[in-house]
């Protein structure tokens, strides 16, 4: 069963013999929960979400989506597109391409496609890393994957001995949360290497993971 904020908040006060203790309210907790995965977030990129938008004919830049760390892949009516550097922008001052787009750039927190959209209502799918939204409510959602929600209690604990003056106590839970956030780190590279395989570093080179087709267009490479 998934561990819901109200579930965070009675095992951690249950863990610290504080239940129906009001030293340690609701709201505390609250933003405990959302400071631990704010932080599980920033470091690990631990909370994936997909957004989807409407394309508008003739218009090529749409916003950034709300609350995002990074974008993992966009696609244009299901299909794949490819990040291009700006340079790559085929717009100028006497042409403005349209068609289906191929590619994309992101500036200023606006996500710019290539060429630009000539059909209204085609789905834009935008896979992203998210920072959380604020634990307003003992009902909103936990955000962080299951694996680590059990650590969000680990979290509460810390900052409710920190409240508590037991210093030592808290070292000990600040302890195990930093070894949460190592792994959250660990699993940051995996998700950074995507679904490519791994293979020993090319000293010369000096690249570890072999080159796709998604980075053909990026490198201007031809295969």
């Amino acid at each position: 069963m998934a561990l819901t904020v109200s579930d965070i908040q009675e095992r951690a006060r249950s863990r610290y013999n504080a239940t129906n203790d009001k030293f340690f309210s609701d709201q505390f907790l609250r933003d405990c929960i959302f400071e631990a995965q704010s932080e599980l977030a920033k470091e690990g990129w631990v909370i994936e979400n997909t957004l989807t938008t409407d394309s508008i004919a003739n218009t090529r830049e749409y916003a950034y989506p709300e609350n995002t760390l990074s974008i993992k892949e966009v696609r244009y009516d299901y299909n794949k597109i490819y990040k291009v550097p700006l340079r790559n922008d085929p717009k100028s001052s006497t042409s403005d391409p349209t068609g289906t787009p191929r590619n994309y750039a992101i500036w200023d927190n606006v996500i710019v496609l290539y060429d630009t959209p000539d059909e209204d209502g085609k789905v834009i799918q935008i896979r992203v890393y998210s920072y959380p939204q604020d634990v307003t409510s003992n009902l909103a959602t936990i955000e962080v994957p299951q694996e680590f929600r059990e650590d969000l209690i680990q979290y509460c604990l810390a900052q409710m001995a920190m409240k508590d003056q037991n210093t030592a106590l808290y070292d000990r839970f600040m302890n195990r949360w930093e070894q949460t956030i190592a792994k959250a780190k660990m699993q940051r590279k995996k998700r950074l290497r995507s679904d490519r395989p791994a293979r020993v570093k090319d000293e010369y080179f000096g690249n570890d993971v072999p080159i796709t087709v998604d980075e053909v267009a990026y490198r201007g490479f031809t295969l």
